[in-house]
Protein backbone atom coordinates (compact mmCIF):
# COMPACT_ATOMS: atom_id res chain seq x y z
CA UNK A 1 0.00 0.00 0.00
CA UNK A 2 2.88 2.03 1.07
CA UNK A 3 4.30 1.64 -2.53
CA UNK A 4 0.85 2.75 -4.08
CA UNK A 5 1.19 6.20 -2.26
CA UNK A 6 4.29 7.38 -3.03
CA UNK A 7 3.59 6.05 -7.20
CA UNK A 8 4.88 8.87 -9.67
CA UNK A 9 4.13 9.73 -12.90
CA UNK A 10 6.31 10.68 -16.04
CA UNK A 11 4.54 12.90 -18.31
CA UNK A 12 5.83 13.59 -22.27
CA UNK A 13 4.90 16.18 -24.40
CA UNK A 14 4.70 16.11 -27.95
CA UNK A 15 4.79 19.30 -30.66
CA UNK A 16 4.29 18.03 -33.97
CA UNK A 17 3.58 19.71 -37.10
CA UNK A 18 -0.65 19.24 -36.59
CA UNK A 19 -0.90 19.22 -32.42
CA UNK A 20 0.56 18.93 -29.44
CA UNK A 21 0.17 15.30 -27.34
CA UNK A 22 0.53 14.83 -23.57
CA UNK A 23 0.75 11.37 -22.56
CA UNK A 24 1.39 10.23 -18.76
CA UNK A 25 2.46 6.72 -17.67
CA UNK A 26 2.97 5.32 -14.44
CA UNK A 27 5.95 2.94 -12.96
CA UNK A 28 4.83 -0.04 -14.50
CA UNK A 29 4.20 2.17 -18.47
CA UNK A 30 0.98 2.08 -18.19
CA UNK A 31 -0.72 5.08 -19.82
CA UNK A 32 -2.55 7.27 -17.24
CA UNK A 33 -3.53 10.24 -19.31
CA UNK A 34 -3.22 11.29 -22.73
CA UNK A 35 -4.69 14.45 -24.28
CA UNK A 36 -4.28 16.62 -26.95
CA UNK A 37 -4.48 19.58 -29.01
CA UNK A 38 -5.43 19.61 -32.84
CA UNK A 39 -4.16 22.54 -34.07
CA UNK A 40 -6.42 23.14 -37.24
CA UNK A 41 -9.46 22.40 -34.87
CA UNK A 42 -8.86 23.64 -31.58
CA UNK A 43 -7.32 26.92 -32.32
CA UNK A 44 -8.96 27.97 -35.78
CA UNK A 45 -8.45 31.49 -35.36
CA UNK A 46 -4.78 31.08 -36.47
CA UNK A 47 -5.85 29.25 -40.01
CA UNK A 48 -3.48 26.61 -40.63
CA UNK A 49 -4.12 24.34 -42.54
CA UNK A 50 -2.40 20.84 -41.10
CA UNK A 51 -0.80 23.00 -38.80
CA UNK A 52 0.79 25.46 -40.81
CA UNK A 53 0.50 28.33 -42.98
CA UNK A 54 2.02 28.01 -46.76
CA UNK A 55 2.84 30.94 -48.21
CA UNK A 56 1.52 32.29 -51.93
CA UNK A 57 5.36 31.21 -53.48
CA UNK A 58 4.55 27.20 -52.34
CA UNK A 59 8.35 27.04 -51.02
CA UNK A 60 7.59 29.23 -47.12
CA UNK A 61 6.38 27.45 -45.03
CA UNK A 62 5.55 28.89 -40.91
CA UNK A 63 3.36 27.81 -37.76
CA UNK A 64 2.67 31.22 -35.72
CA UNK A 65 4.78 30.60 -32.85
CA UNK A 66 1.76 31.88 -30.75
CA UNK A 67 -0.52 28.72 -31.75
CA UNK A 68 2.30 26.57 -30.00
CA UNK A 69 2.07 28.73 -26.78
CA UNK A 70 -1.67 29.02 -27.00
CA UNK A 71 -1.66 25.00 -27.70
CA UNK A 72 0.21 24.39 -24.37
CA UNK A 73 -1.80 26.44 -21.91
CA UNK A 74 -4.56 24.29 -23.86
CA UNK A 75 -3.40 21.16 -23.11
CA UNK A 76 -2.52 22.03 -19.46
CA UNK A 77 -5.15 23.18 -18.87
CA UNK A 78 -7.53 19.75 -19.94
CA UNK A 79 -4.59 18.31 -17.58
CA UNK A 80 -5.93 20.31 -14.83
CA UNK A 81 -9.51 19.96 -15.72
CA UNK A 82 -9.14 16.30 -15.83
CA UNK A 83 -7.67 16.20 -12.32
CA UNK A 84 -4.34 15.38 -13.38
CA UNK A 85 -2.63 15.08 -10.43
CA UNK A 86 0.80 17.08 -11.48
CA UNK A 87 1.85 16.84 -7.61
CA UNK A 88 2.70 12.85 -8.71
CA UNK A 89 5.61 13.98 -11.33
CA UNK A 90 8.66 12.62 -11.55
CA UNK A 91 9.68 13.65 -14.99
CA UNK A 92 8.98 15.63 -17.70
CA UNK A 93 10.18 14.94 -21.38
CA UNK A 94 9.48 17.20 -24.42
CA UNK A 95 9.79 16.87 -28.32
CA UNK A 96 9.31 19.44 -30.91
CA UNK A 97 9.49 19.52 -34.35
CA UNK A 98 13.18 19.25 -36.27
CA UNK A 99 14.07 21.77 -37.74
CA UNK A 100 11.73 24.48 -36.72
CA UNK A 101 12.53 27.39 -34.35
CA UNK A 102 11.70 30.53 -32.39
CA UNK A 103 12.88 34.16 -32.64
CA UNK A 104 13.13 35.59 -28.50
CA UNK A 105 12.28 39.22 -28.93
CA UNK A 106 15.25 41.60 -27.22
CA UNK A 107 13.40 41.91 -23.71
CA UNK A 108 12.07 38.23 -23.51
CA UNK A 109 14.66 37.08 -21.33
CA UNK A 110 13.08 39.50 -18.16
CA UNK A 111 9.35 38.26 -19.21
CA UNK A 112 10.23 34.64 -18.55
CA UNK A 113 12.04 36.13 -14.86
CA UNK A 114 8.94 38.12 -13.89
CA UNK A 115 6.51 35.47 -15.17
CA UNK A 116 2.92 35.36 -13.04
CA UNK A 117 0.83 32.71 -12.55
CA UNK A 118 -2.18 35.23 -12.82
CA UNK A 119 -2.08 34.95 -16.70
CA UNK A 120 -2.21 32.49 -19.27
CA UNK A 121 1.10 31.92 -21.47
CA UNK A 122 -0.46 33.35 -24.11
CA UNK A 123 -1.20 36.43 -22.58
CA UNK A 124 2.69 36.63 -21.04
CA UNK A 125 4.19 35.56 -24.23
CA UNK A 126 2.47 37.35 -26.85
CA UNK A 127 4.98 40.59 -27.55
CA UNK A 128 8.26 37.78 -26.58
CA UNK A 129 9.53 36.86 -30.33
CA UNK A 130 10.71 38.66 -33.24
CA UNK A 131 9.61 36.80 -35.90
CA UNK A 132 5.33 35.91 -35.55
CA UNK A 133 5.48 33.00 -37.67
CA UNK A 134 8.51 30.73 -37.76
CA UNK A 135 9.83 28.08 -40.62
CA UNK A 136 9.07 24.76 -39.90
CA UNK A 137 10.89 21.45 -41.60
CA UNK A 138 8.69 21.82 -44.16
CA UNK A 139 9.89 25.04 -45.66
CA UNK A 140 11.88 24.93 -48.82
CA UNK A 141 12.68 28.91 -49.13
CA UNK A 142 16.24 28.91 -48.63
CA UNK A 143 17.97 27.85 -51.61
CA UNK A 144 20.16 30.50 -52.12
CA UNK A 145 21.30 30.43 -48.55
CA UNK A 146 21.80 26.64 -48.75
CA UNK A 147 23.96 27.49 -51.89
CA UNK A 148 26.03 30.31 -49.86
CA UNK A 149 26.77 28.61 -46.95
CA UNK A 150 27.74 25.36 -49.18
CA UNK A 151 29.96 27.68 -51.51
CA UNK A 152 31.93 29.58 -48.24
CA UNK A 153 33.11 26.40 -47.22
CA UNK A 154 34.17 24.93 -50.91
CA UNK A 155 30.99 23.13 -52.21
CA UNK A 156 28.37 20.56 -50.74
CA UNK A 157 30.83 17.71 -50.04
CA UNK A 158 33.40 20.05 -48.10
CA UNK A 159 30.01 21.16 -46.12
CA UNK A 160 29.35 17.73 -45.78
CA UNK A 161 32.58 16.57 -44.45
CA UNK A 162 32.97 19.19 -41.74
CA UNK A 163 29.29 18.69 -40.64
CA UNK A 164 28.07 15.61 -41.66
CA UNK A 165 25.43 16.76 -43.87
CA UNK A 166 25.49 19.16 -46.89
CA UNK A 167 23.37 22.35 -46.61
CA UNK A 168 19.29 21.65 -46.37
CA UNK A 169 16.41 24.01 -47.05
CA UNK A 170 14.72 23.47 -43.61
CA UNK A 171 17.68 23.34 -41.70
CA UNK A 172 17.42 26.11 -39.13
CA UNK A 173 21.29 27.91 -39.99
CA UNK A 174 19.73 28.61 -43.11
CA UNK A 175 16.47 29.91 -41.91
CA UNK A 176 18.45 32.13 -39.77
CA UNK A 177 20.46 33.53 -42.97
CA UNK A 178 17.59 34.32 -44.63
CA UNK A 179 15.59 35.74 -41.38
CA UNK A 180 18.95 38.36 -40.86
CA UNK A 181 18.77 38.80 -44.86
CA UNK A 182 15.18 39.41 -46.06
CA UNK A 183 13.76 41.00 -42.63
CA UNK A 184 17.12 42.65 -40.81
CA UNK A 185 15.19 44.86 -38.24
CA UNK A 186 13.24 41.37 -36.85
CA UNK A 187 16.90 40.00 -36.72
CA UNK A 188 18.25 42.32 -35.26
CA UNK A 189 15.22 42.52 -32.10
CA UNK A 190 16.26 39.03 -31.53
CA UNK A 191 17.59 38.33 -27.64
Amino acid sequence: MAAAANAGCYLGVDLSTQQMKAMAIDDNLNVIHETNVKFDEDLPEFRTQGGAHVHDDKLTVTTPVLLWVKALDILLERMKTSNFDFSKLKSLSGTGQQHGSVYWKEGANQTLNNMSSDHSLYQILESSFAVKDSPIWMDSSTTAECQQLEKSVGGPQKLADITGSRAYERFTGNQVAKINKKNPEDYKKTE
